[in-house]
C-alpha cells in the first residue's frame, strides 16, 4: 500500500478511525471524570463497528468516482462518434457534390453535343432539300421533254399502225373468205370421214358386244361346269330350288368372295354352293381383260341342285 498515492483511501480511514477512537477516549475519560468509578476499556465491537462504517462511506466514494469516470468515459464516446458522423456526412455531402457536378458536366456535354448533332442534322437535311428541288426541277424538265418527243412518236406510230391496220383490214377480209370457203369444204370432208367412221365403230361395237355376249355365255357355262363338278349338294333337296350367288375374282379367276344374294329357303344347301364356289377356284375367265371388267369381276350367277349341273 502507498500512502502517498492519491488515488489510495486508505490514510484517510486510518485517520478518521484515530480521530474517532481519540474522541471516544476523551468521552470515556471525562465520563469517569465526572463519576468516580474504575474506568472500563472501549469494546472491540465498536472499534469494529466505526471501522465498518468507515470502509462502506469509502466503497461507497469509490463507486461515486467510478461512476463518475464512466460517465466521463461516454461523454468521450459519444463526442468521438458525433465526431466520425459529422465526417461521414461531410464526407458524404463532398461525395454527393462531386457526382452532381459530374452529373451536370455530362448533361452539359451531352447537350452540347446533342445540339452539334442537331446543327449538323439540319445543315444535311437542308442541302438534301436543296439537292432533291433541283433534281426535281431537272426531272420535271427531262420528263416534259421525253414526254413531248414520246408524243411525237406516238402520234407517228398510231398513224403507221392505222395504215398498217387498214392494210392488214383489207388483207384480212380477202383471207377470211377464202379461209371461210376452205373451212367449209374441210368440215364437208371431216363430216363425211366422222360418219365413216362412226358406221365402222357402230359395226365394230355391235360385233365386239356380240363376240363379249357370247364369250360371257361360254364362260359362265364353264364356270357353272367347273362348280357343278365340286358341288356336293345336300340330299332330298328339290331340284327347282335356285341359289343366287355374287362373286367377286381377280384377272387369275381367283374367287375372291361368293356371298348369297337370294336364298334358296335352304340354309345347307345356300352354304354347299359357297363351299362349291371357293373349292372349284380359280375359275375359268376369259383372257380380254375389257370383257372380264365388264362380266366378271363382280359376277351374279344361278345354281339349281340338279345333277349339280343347271
Amino acid at each position: 500500500m502507498n500512502w502517498r498515492d492519491p488515488g489510495s483511501y486508505s490514510l484517510p480511514v486510518v485517520g478518521a478511525l484515530l480521530i474517532h477512537v481519540i474522541a471516544i477516549i476523551l468521552l470515556v475519560t471525562e465520563w469517569q471524570r465526572d463519576k468516580p468509578v474504575m474506568s472500563e476499556p472501549v469494546p472491540p465491537h465498536m472499534i469494529a463497528k466505526v471501522v465498518q462504517e468507515e470502509n462502506k462511506a469509502a466503497k461507497e466514494r469509490d463507486l461515486q468516482r467510478q461512476r463518475e469516470a464512466e460517465r466521463l468515459r461516454q461523454q468521450k464516446l459519444a463526442r468521438e462518434k458525433a465526431a466520425r458522423e459529422k465526417a461521414a456526412r461531410e464526407k458524404a455531402a463532398k461525395e454527393k457534390a462531386a457526382r452532381d457536378k459530374a452529373a451536370a458536366d455530362k448533361a452539359a456535354k451531352e447537350k452540347a453535343e446533342a445540339e452539334k448533332r442537331a446543327r449538323q442534322k439540319a445543315a444535311e437535311e437542308k442541302a438534301a432539300k436543296e439537292k432533291a428541288a433541283a433534281e426535281k426541277l431537272a426531272s420535271e424538265k427531262a420528263a416534259k421533254e421525253k414526254a413531248a418527243k414520246e408524243k411525237a412518236a406516238r402520234e407517228k406510230a398510231a398513224a403507221e399502225k392505222a395504215a398498217r391496220e387498214k392494210a392488214a383490214a383489207e388483207k384480212a377480209a380477202r383471207e377470211q373468205a377464202a379461209a371461210e370457203q376452205a373451212l367449209m369444204e374441210q368440215l364437208a370432208l371431216e363430216q363425211a370421214e366422222a360418219e365413216i367412221r362412226r358406221q365402222e365403230e357402230a359395226a365394230a361395237a355391235a360385233e365386239a358386244a356380240e363376240k363379249a355376249a357370247q364369250m360371257t355365255a361360254e364362260y359362265q357355262d364353264l364356270i357353272r361346269a367347273q362348280v357343278a363338278s365340286v358341288w356336293n349338294y345336300p340330299p332330298n333337296v328339290s331340284a327347282e330350288l335356285e341359289v343366287e350367288v355374287r362373286l367377286v375374282m381377280v384377272p387369275t379367276g381367283e374367287v375372291i368372295s361368293a356371298n348369297v344374294t337370294r336364298s334358296s329357303g335352304n340354309d345347307a344347301l345356300d352354304r354347299s354352293v359357297e363351299q362349291a364356289i371357293l373349292k372349284a377356284s380359280p375359275l375359268p375367265v376369259p383372257d380380254d381383260i375389257r370383257v372380264f371388267e365388264q362380266n366378271f369381276r363382280r359376277l351374279t350367277m344361278k345354281f339349281r341342285p340338279e345333277n349339280a349341273s343347271w
